[in-house]
This record gives structure tokens, C-alpha cells and sequence, in this order.
């Protein structure tokens, strides 16, 4: 029989996956101008594809309720933050004054990051069998 808990770990799994939907819909744009042909230098070009490629793969697994799915999340959430400054939860930081945006976005997306982790471990925590002890 399945564990019910189980189920709401998945739905946390998709929201995390439709978060991240939603963060490379938001911004397709800079993607676009990112692969233009007009973009100079290649370390940009290949930055925005591992971006891209982890934030696919992520929704990818965790749509499907995956715990590997977790693994190009983690790396998602930090270099969309430090290479492109996007934010997970869109629009929300424009209610910031402008000189305290960058920070709001790096607490969004912490809070998005430690969430993850802490979902993981609880999907890790539910498969566990612990022995039972012998008296």
C-alpha cells in the first residue's frame, strides 16, 4: 500500500518543477538574445545552456516525482541567481525599492534552495526501512 504522505512529496516535487517552468518562461527572452547570432564571446552562450539544460532536466524529474530530478535543481537555483539574476517567484522582487532587488531575489531563491534540500530529505527519509530491534 502506498504511503499517503508520499503523494503530497510529489505535488511539493511538481510545484517545485512548475516553479521553474514558470522562472524559464519569465525570462525566455534573455535566453533568445543570449543564442542570438549577434551574442560576442562564447562563455555566455554556454553558461545560458547549462542553465537552460539543468532547469529542463529538473522539470524533467520532478515532474514525474523523481528524486534525481533534485540534482539539476540545486544547480539551477544558484546560477540562475548568480550568473542572471533571476528570480524563481517572478514580479515579486519589482515590489522592493530597486536598490534592494538583488537581495530579495537571492532570499527567494534561497528559500526555494533550503526548501528543496528539506523536500529531499523527506523523500529520502520516507524510503527507509530502519531494523526493528531483537529482544
Amino acid at each position: 500500500m502506498e504511503d499517503p504522505k508520499s503523494n503530497g512529496k510529489v505535488s511539493a516535487a511538481q510545484g517545485l518543477a512548475a516553479l521553474v517552468i514558470i522562472c524559464l518562461l519569465r525570462y525566455f527572452d534573455t535566453f533568445a538574445v543570449i543564442f542570438s547570432i549577434k551574442q560576442v564571446g562564447i562563455v555566455p552562450s554556454i553558461i545560458a545552456m547549462l542553465v537552460l539544460l539543468s532547469g529542463l532536466f529538473a522539470i524533467a524529474g520532478l515532474l514525474r516525482g523523481y528524486k534525481w530530478g533534485f540534482i539539476p535543481l540545486y544547480f539551477f537555483i544558484p546560477a540562475a541567481t548568480m550568473f542572471f539574476g533571476f528570480s524563481l517567484i517572478p514580479y515579486l522582487p519589482l515590489l522592493i525599492e530597486p536598490e534592494y532587488r538583488s537581495l530579495m531575489v537571492i532570499a527567494i531563491n534561497s528559500s526555494v534552495l533550503v526548501y528543496a534540500v528539506f523536500l529531499l530529505l523527506r523523500m529520502m527519509d520516507s524510503n527507509v526501512i530502519l531494523p526493528t530491534e531483537k529482544h
